[in-house]
């Protein structure tokens, strides 16, 4: 399996090797409809947690409560692995957090990755928190289960047809402390990550394609509201983007265009869900944007994603050709 999905033996055998991302999603996939097993992203889970985050892991266990912990972790992970967003979102509403994830941009949002996401945010919660954490409930985008292993793995109530994957959280469990956290050593693991990242040229475009990201579902993607969460003034925000030659109408339009092809993908997502997901308050604004990115409407653009899906999995050799 390993040849077929062109991954090298040796880079497997020497973990600081790096490997592509959308090659280890699909490969975690294949790996789960070769052996029949349903559950083989949770059961991949189980043997990893908050260590497989290297030195972000060391930041969290030298943090004095567990949100401050997770909120470390956001804040430097993708600076480790280019293939995973994530966030925590306080809901008002129930008084809970939700730690969600999502693969980036132009990656397959493949059911087993979603799931062992999940499946090592709990066991590295498990690891902050204590062996007795269990979230409040687990939230699944997914409308049916894939197996009956969730409660025995979460111990908690899984919700299927969610907006997002998610954990949710209560304030009690972001509020526990930490033990033997370091504070001297904490603030020398920070001045690590900062020397390290120092010439990271896409730092605030990341963070404005975050908040495009999350802004966008609630109608607020806008640059005015995305400098207010910066703190920045508009203008300023507009200055230093534009010196890494960067045009946030040309940002948000390309991230709509990729979120499109992926939601288009999916075919139980009603149209009017899409245009809202994608921060449009009428569905003909949607229609323009889809024909003009992809010549066709929605409707037109789903068949033909639907249609290459299908044919390109039926094609996919079982050995490498000579």
């Amino acid at each position: 399996m390993l040849s077929r999905f062109n991954i090298e033996t040796d880079k497997v055998k020497h973990l600081e090797r790096v490997l592509p991302i959308g090659t280890a999603i699909e490969l975690i996939e294949e790996a789960s409809r070769q052996l029949d097993c349903p559950d083989f992203g949770l059961r991949m889970a189980q043997y990893q947690g908050l260590m497989v985050f290297g030195p972000v892991a060391a930041i969290a266990l030298n943090t004095p409560t567990v949100e401050c912990a997770l909120r470390a972790t956001i804040n430097t992970l993708h600076y480790f692995t280019q293939g995973l967003r994530t966030g925590l979102d306080y809901d008002s509403a129930s008084n809970n957090s939700r730690l969600w994830f999502e693969p980036t941009e132009g990656l397959p949002a493949l059911r087993q990755y979603q799931e062992l996401m999940l499946g090592v945010a709990h066991m590295t919660l498990k690891m902050l928190y204590g062996e007795d954490f269990r979230p409040q409930a687990i939230l699944l985008k997914a409308d049916s289960a894939l197996h009956d292993k969730y409660q025995d793995f979460f111990g908690a109530p899984v919700y299927f047809s969610q907006d997002c994957d998610a954990l949710v959280l209560s304030a009690q469990h972001l509020e526990q402390k930490i033990s033997h956290n370091d504070p001297q050593l904490l603030e020398f693991l920070n001045q690590y990550i900062r020397e390290a990242v120092a010439d990271e040229p896409t730092e605030l475009r990341h963070q404005v394609e975050m908040l495009i990201h999350r802004l966008m579902p609630i109608q607020r993607c806008s640059l005015q509201e995305i400098a207010n969460q910066l703190g920045l003034h508009k203008r300023t925000l507009q200055r230093r983007l534009s010196q890494s030659e960067v045009i946030f109408e040309d940002l948000l339009d390309s991230i709509r265009r990729k979120r499109t092809a992926s939601y288009l993908s999916e075919p139980n997502i009603p149209m009017t869900q899409i245009a809202a997901l994608l921060g449009y308050r009428e569905q003909s604004s949607f229609n323009r944007a889809c024909r003009r990115w992809f010549g066709a409407t929605p409707l037109q653009v789903r068949r033909r994603l639907l249609g290459t899906a299908t044919a390109e999995y039926r094609s996919v050799p079982e050995t490498e050709p000579s």
